[in-house]
């Protein structure tokens, strides 16, 4: 017998995880479709009405539905009682998603339904700083998102868990930053020191790649939600990729695939973060569109690769201080010298657009997406480098037009990686709503009513086998 394949087989599902699947079915609906009856659901998701009425009793009980009259139209009156509708509820839900970049952090919180509820930015120098300073900086800022959030909620506050955005390499089971060269970080427990500092358990903790996470909420809600394939790339220091294929996310067999910043263009050109010449990095990220304009007042990495795993790496800054300036308003500067017609940034974008192209053209000759998604800085820049960038995409790819492929810029900027990281928080309590009956943090929220915790903790926890 192929023991490796048999292990990859799969296997009759239990009544647990069936019972768990039908919760996440119902949840799913009613996000997608909108307010539905126990009827309408039961018809259109292929479930007994029986079984969806069970469902839906454990759904209300963990606050994740509510019921609501269905408004009578006044064209066709109809007799009786209104029908009663469900919908998503979970406004007492906070899902926390925060991004480490070079020069900032961001943290911002969501109810179920994606309505944002809390958003911070924080300048924020993570390189100099140091990883553990860092994840004491991210857990402050969290605390205080949820003492906002719960302060100004009615009721009662559940944290769904935190997931972190990283530009780097990430082991996502053990929470550890692998390699994430524009931090000088290597190696480093950045989910279980954030859990320490912050109180959270650390499976309250995802740890994730920054365009991965970004990918996933341009899937979800950008400019070109449910496009089936597309590639989000990050337009920071950094440059990195996140890669949706037939509305999944591919992250290879170790969870490292997109790293598509380091791809090798140009073997005698400048140095990338990461030590090596020639990255895709080090032609069209943020720093090297500043050095090519004349606006380098903050110094490329320095030479060779750094494997700093704490504080003491050197800062990017003049005098002035390390990165003052986020890169927006770096961005923005250079946006502002272009439309004043100044040649030397009207040629660095230029240079720029071609080497986007060049790059674009090799992801679409690989993967053959429907749309690549500039986000980050490109915002800023994106009327001069645009058409250029098209064309000698155009130009690159082996099927006629680009095989239809577009080249966009994302309308979330650079909020992009921290919605994608709330989003992901939500879908694990879709996934597996049992996870808010059985976690509980007391310091980050206030617990909802005993009664309905215990209830729902037995009802999710002990499905009956005949009722899946």
């Amino acid at each position: 017998m192929n023991h490796r394949l048999a292990s990859a087989a799969p296997t009759r599902a239990d009544h647990r995880a069936v019972h768990r699947n039908n919760l996440e079915v119902v949840l799913r609906h009613l996000g997608t479709v909108g307010p539905d009856s126990r009827a309408g659901i039961a018809t259109r998701v292929g479930l007994t009405p029986s079984t969806v009425s069970r469902l839906v009793a454990e759904l209300l009980d963990l606050g994740l539905v509510r019921e609501v009259a269905d408004a009578p139209s006044s064209d066709t009156p109809r007799p009786g009682r209104p029908a009663i509708q469900l919908e998503l509820d979970g406004r007492h839900i906070l899902a926390l998603g925060a991004e480490i970049s070079v020069d900032r952090i961001t943290v911002i919180g969501t109810d179920l339904a994606g309505t944002v509820v809390y958003h911070r930015d924080r300048v924020f120098d993570a390189a100099r700083s140091g990883p553990e300073a860092t994840a004491a900086a991210v857990g402050r800022l969290c605390t205080r998102a949820v003492d906002t959030v719960v302060r100004k909620s009615p009721a009662h506050v559940t944290l769904a868990g935190l997931a972190v955005a990283v530009p780097g390499l990430v082991e996502v089971e053990t929470g550890v930053v692998t390699e994430a060269p524009n931090l000088y970080w290597r190696g480093f427990p950045f989910g279980k020191v954030l859990a320490e500092v912050s109180d959270l358990p650390p499976e309250a903790i995802v740890l994730g790649n920054d365009a991965n996470f970004a990918a996933l909420a341009e899937y979800r809600i950008g400019s070109r939600a449910g496009t089936p394939n597309l590639i989000y790339i990050t337009g920071e220091v950094g440059i990195g990729g996140g890669v949706i294929a037939a509305g999944q996310g591919l992250l290879g067999s170790h969870g490292h695939g997109g790293e598509i910043g380091h791809m090798k263009l140009d073997p005698k050109g400048a140095r990338c973060g990461c030590g090596r010449r020639g990255c895709w990095e080090a032609l069209i990220g943020l720093d090297a569109l500043l050095r090519e304009a004349g606006l380098d007042d903050e110094p490329t990495p320095p030479q060779g690769r750094r494997s700093a795993r704490t504080a003491g790496a050197p800062a990017r800054a003049t005098g002035r201080g390390p990165r003052q300036w986020s890169a927006s308003t770096r961005a923005a500067r250079v946006a502002e010298r272009a439309r004043a017609g100044d040649k030397r940034t009207l040629a660095a974008l230029e240079t720029l657009a071609r080497w986007v192209g060049i790059g674009a053209a090799n992801l679409v000759n690989i993967f053959d997406p429907q749309v690549i998604i500039l986000g980050g800085y490109f915002r800023h820049v994106a009327e001069w480098i645009l058409p250029t960038a098209r064309q000698v995409m155009v130009e690159g790819v082996l099927a006629p037009d680009a095989g239809g492929c577009e080249l966009a810029i994302s309308s979330l900027g650079f909020e992009a990686a921290a919605r994608g990281a709330a989003l992901h928080m939500i879908d694990q309590v879709i996934a597996d709503p049992a996870r808010l009956a059985v976690q509980a943090y007391p310091k980050w929220g206030v617990p909802g009513p005993a009664r309905q915790r215990d209830r729902a903790r037995r009802r999710v926890s002990e499905p009956r086998a005949a009722s899946p």
